[in-house]
């Protein structure tokens, strides 16, 4: 589970910015929205939120602050394979200060694999790390298992004999966690996958319509007991008026990517049509036909079918989770993460950006979101973007947050000029 992710100098963010994922004293009583994670060695489990939303004007660091997140998972998997000449390619550090050199990319995590607390970090330019370290952190405090500067390691790691021979060689593009998930797999295999698991990001314009219905229908083929039925139930329960779907795999026969090998996008394998309920009987219509908020729903349907029963612990940033959604499907949606999935289901965390307000409405001790699972982006004058968390201000529990955010108590407003002007 994700306890932390952090940064400095991506994008927008020049200063460093903590998104963090611990549950904080602010509501004795109420534990909506938290998991409790056992730690090897500990007596109390680690409190853990399972949702975290962030909430700023349009250009205010949303989006970068998600991106961040998909870097450093990139890195983790990709840096291995990049040829020795190669850029680094996420390298996108604060550039609106033309009196400041470009200066290193800082990226880190601090989570919870199989029991046992580790913290991770990377320092970048454009062509080369700088810095990577991996600490456990234990009772007695962090152990370092093993640092980097430039291409000289040491750490304790270094005493294994595959990690001793590519700490000996390697290239200035490469991360040492990722080298060693491919060629010390024993050693760093399950720290890898798994902080890279805690990494998913989803850009909901990064993929056209039928390539999210495929993702959709392909899993729904190939687990028609577990995605399948459960992707009808999450249907139906939308009221959107699906009463069932059909999926189908393509022929297999030469089509324009066999005959056009500089033709590189993927292959749509499966089809996805919905069956709406009509006055004959249930009726197909083609995936385009959909409304946006139906695709929407379609889109979201493996992410949150991981987060309550997948089989492997994830984390995932979403941007505009709410885009094409009525308010109250997405309030029904998070309330479900935060409170109807019950603790022994919570197979992960979701970490979203909006500007769906509804989800702070009410008394701050019964609104959708607690004051800690809510964080603000906001860009100064210098187009520098700052993080912080509700939870900074005391408030009263018995508050109405949206109300106080909207009349600009917490800022993160847009200043809005006369338009046209």
């Amino acid at each position: 589970m994700l306890i932390e992710f952090f940064g400095r100098n991506f994008d927008s963010f020049r200063e460093e910015f903590q998104l963090s994922m611990l549950a904080a004293d602010i509501d004795p009583g109420y534990e909506r929205g938290v998991v409790e994670v056992e730690l090897d060695g500990e007596e109390e489990p680690l409190r853990l939120l399972r949702c975290a939303a962030i909430y700023g004007p349009n250009a205010s660091g949303k989006s970068n602050l998600l991106r961040a997140a998909s870097a450093l998972e990139y890195l983790l998997g990709a840096s291995a394979q990049l040829a020795s000449d190669e850029p680094i390619g996420p390298y996108e550090p604060f550039v609106l200060d033309e009196r400041n050199p470009e200066l290193p990319i800082m990226l880190g995590l601090r989570a919870v694999v199989d029991g046992c607390v580790y913290e991770y970090r990377i320092e970048f330019e454009r062509t080369r790390f700088l810095g990577e370290e991996l600490l456990k952190v234990g009772p007695g405090g962090p152990v370092p298992l093993f640092t980097r500067q430039k291409q000289n390691v040491d750490g304790p790691w270094t005493s294994d004999r595959q990690f001793e021979l590519l700490a000996r060689s390697f290239r200035p593009n490469a991360l040492l966690l990722s080298l060693a998930d491919r060629l010390a797999p024993e050693l760093a295999g399950g720290i890898t996958v798994a902080f890279r698991r805690l990494l998913g990001y989803h850009d909901p314009t990064w993929a056209g319509p039928l390539f999210v219905a495929e993702r959709c229908a392909r899993r729904a083929t190939e687990d028609k007991v577990g995605f399948g039925s459960w992707l009808l139930g999450w249907l139906r329960h939308a009221d959107i008026g699906i009463v069932d779907y059909e999926t189908k795999r393509m022929p297999d026969e030469p089509r324009r990517d066999d005959v056009d090998p500089e033709n590189t996008r993927p292959r749509i394998e499966f089809t996805l049509n919905l069956l709406h309920a009509g006055s004959r009987g249930p009726v197909k219509m083609g995936y385009f036909r959909e409304s946006m908020g139906t695709r929407k729903m379609v889109e979201l349907a493996p992410f949150i079918h991981e987060l309550t029963r997948g089989e492997e612990v994830r984390a995932y940033f979403i941007d505009e989770i709410g885009a094409s959604l009525h308010p109250h499907l997405l309030e029904a949606l998070i309330r479900h993460l935060n409170r109807e999935v019950s603790p022994e289901s919570v197979r992960g965390q979701l970490i979203f950006a909006t500007q769906e307000t509804t989800l702070l409405d009410g008394e701050a001790k019964s609104a959708t979101l607690r004051r800690d699972q809510v964080y603000f982006t906001e860009k100064d004058a210098a187009g520098v973007s700052r993080l912080y968390s509700l939870a900074e201000f005391n408030e009263r529990n018995n508050l109405n947050l949206r109300r106080r955010y909207l009349r600009g108590r917490y800022g993160a407003l847009p200043a809005i000029g006369r338009l046209g002007d």
